[in-house]
């Protein structure tokens, strides 16, 4: 059985005909992306690389087009630069960031309003980073509704870990996110903005994984971040915002709750099919933090 820790013989050759020879080639740990990756080291300079491999054509399409149309606007090493691709295996080869991610680093609460306050204006820059095209226009527009109409699939799975209470209240959020129809659009990063975060030391972070990079509302980009750290740390919410350049409108701020809430819905069934008892119970305190926000 070949060993899936090696990087296989044809995209080595492929790399090292784009790189020169390579002197080592290490698969990196599952994070958020459904990516392998690699890190790989060239032998005539010692430069790191990262050999990214996408799960599925449309993954790879993507990301190409966000290292080449959007990534760009966010300045030198504050992202990885695109090398080179190849459709046919359906990877790249990308500068490697200096440092380890955001969520694997201990800082102090002032640092850590200091970094995201500088990750907002990183994420101001991508947002408005490129121009959609008529057809990316719509398909945005599009998203918030497929993101409500699979919560009643959510809420199925779920079962019995939703109460009738739990269950209306969810049905009420998604119907809710239906009529919001006036929220700003943009080129967002779709994969967790702070599980893209890539910090080496400095105030300046870095930001990384576009394999879900589209034109969407940009309020998409925040649900992670407030299902989990904002909730507990305001003050780390309001200098992201800071950073960004603006607040968010009231219709945006109401997307943002319905969209949590969906989320953690979808948490809570995830978490119940691969029987993952932390992601169920942050799920479940999610919602109720929801609720009593509501009054419900």
């Amino acid at each position: 059985m070949t060993d899936p820790n090696l990087l296989p013989a044809p995209l080595r050759s492929w790399a090292e005909n784009t790189l020169g020879a390579l002197t080592a080639a290490r698969r990196l740990p599952s994070g958020s992306s459904p990516a392998t990756v690699w890190h790989v080291v060239r032998g005539s300079d010692n430069a790191r690389f990262h050999l990214k491999t996408a799960p599925s054509p449309g993954a790879f399409t993507r990301e190409t087009f966000a290292y080449r149309h959007a990534v760009p606007a966010l300045g030198p090493g504050n992202a990885p630069r695109l090398v080179a691709t190849s459709a046919r295996h359906l990877a790249m080869i990308l500068t490697a960031l200096p440092g380890a991610p955001l969520t694997q680093v201990r800082l102090t609460e002032a640092a850590l309003r200091t970094v995201h306050w500088r990750a907002g204006m990183l994420v101001a820059e991508l947002h408005q980073a490129g121009r959609p095209t008529t057809t990316a226009r719509r398909e945005a527009a599009a998203l918030v509704s497929r993101l409500a109409d699979a919560a009643p699939r959510h809420a199925e799975t779920a079962g019995d870990r939703l109460s009738a209470e739990d269950h209306k209240f969810v049905m009420v959020l998604a119907d809710h996110l239906c009529v919001l129809d006036r929220l700003p659009l943009g080129f967002i990063h779709g994969g967790g903005i702070e599980a893209g975060l890539r910090w080496s030391g400095t105030a300046r972070p870095a930001l990384q994984d576009f394999d879900r990079a589209r034109f969407a509302p940009v309020v998409v980009d925040f649900v992670h971040l407030a299902y989990g750290l904002w909730a507990e740390r305001p003050r780390v919410r309001t200098a992201f915002f800071d950073g960004y350049g603006r607040t968010l409108g009231a219709e945006e701020r109401q997307a943002l709750r319905c969209l949590t809430g969906l989320h953690a819905v979808r948490s809570l069934a995830e978490g119940l099919v691969r029987a993952d008892q932390v992601a169920v119970d942050s799920a479940r305190t999610v919602l109720d933090r929801l609720k009593s926000e509501v009054g419900v």
